[in-house]
């Protein structure tokens, strides 16, 4: 009698261990609500959670089902996950007549997976069109060259996250980074939820299926929003030359920006008349014409 007793505990913890396993598995895979079911999408996008996956936060799920309502292709994989996408990728890519968009995504550690992903993709020559990372760690690594626009969402002031990850010396694309540091509720665990942001990174992953960079070169920026200011993500920067008595807030107004933001990125007041020939650089989005003679 014992020995059935132990013998049918011993199936029964067999079996939790095996749901708990298959519930891990499926926690790492693609969402089958979320692949594109008609026709070729008009891009790939990767979505790397952070450090715990789903159980911790659904936050990257969420924003995964809301990328996949524009009829893109979404794929949501845990952070430690992020060799097999890779490699999926760049087969894929290889054997694809039409070359289909890739755009990977990440928060916290995932952020840093983001990186990764592209370093992979670099090794076989193939190009990652945007990459969108949110608060990363302080050891991701540098943004590779075969990435086309690059985006940072952090608060420098995070211990958890914070990461600032800076473009390789191969870099040429487009490159933003924005810090959040002086929004005080929005810290590490709760910023994926930061009223808005979901919505913007939606647009830009969308945007990146239907516009051609701006021509020209682009400028990398850095800058700090102001407390109480509504979001806005810009994606590079151009120069642009000062006449003499120009300030800030005039450039800024001739290329309908928010003075504050010029003057961030130049680390200039306002208000503070510019000598002529004083280089400036200003904030464009994708797909925005440059400004005039630049």
């Amino acid at each position: 009698m014992n020995l059935d007793i132990r013998a049918g505990a011993g199936r029964f913890v067999r079996l939790v261990l095996f749901v708990v396993a298959a519930a891990v598995a499926i926690a790492g895979s693609q969402h089958p609500a979320l692949a594109a079911t008609a026709g070729a999408p008009p891009a790939s996008v990767y979505v790397f959670r952070p450090i715990g996956g789903k159980f911790v936060s659904a936050d990257m799920d969420d924003l995964a089902a809301k990328i996949a309502a524009r009829g893109l292709e979404v794929q949501v994989f845990n952070y430690t996950a992020w060799m097999r996408p890779a490699k999926d990728a760049v087969r894929r890519y290889q054997g694809e007549g039409v070359k289909t968009p890739i755009i990977a995504l990440g928060y916290s550690a995932g952020g840093d997976s983001a990186i990764r992903f592209a370093l992979a993709l670099k090794r076989a020559g193939v190009p990652v069109d945007l990459i969108i990372t949110l608060d990363p760690t302080r050891i991701a690594n540098r943004v590779p060259g075969n990435v086309g626009r690059f985006i940072n969402i952090y608060a420098s002031n995070h211990t958890l996250g914070g990461g600032d990850p800076a473009p390789a010396k191969d870099f040429q694309g487009h490159f933003a980074a924005v810090d959040l540091k002086n929004y005080p509720q929005n810290w590490h665990l709760v910023m994926p939820r930061m009223t808005g942001l979901q919505d913007q990174i939606v647009a830009k992953i969308a945007d990146a299926t239907a516009e051609s960079p701006a021509a020209g070169p682009s400028i990398p920026i850095e800058y700090t929003m102001p407390r109480d200011t509504p979001l806005e993500l810009w994606d590079s920067g151009v120069a642009v030359v000062a006449a003499a008595g120009d300030t800030a807030a005039k450039v800024a107004a001739q290329f309908g920006v928010p003075a504050w933001v010029v003057a961030e990125i130049n680390k200039c007041e306002a208000d503070s008349p510019f000598p002529a020939g004083r280089r400036l650089v200003v904030p464009v989005h994708i797909g925005a014409a440059p400004p005039p003679g630049n």
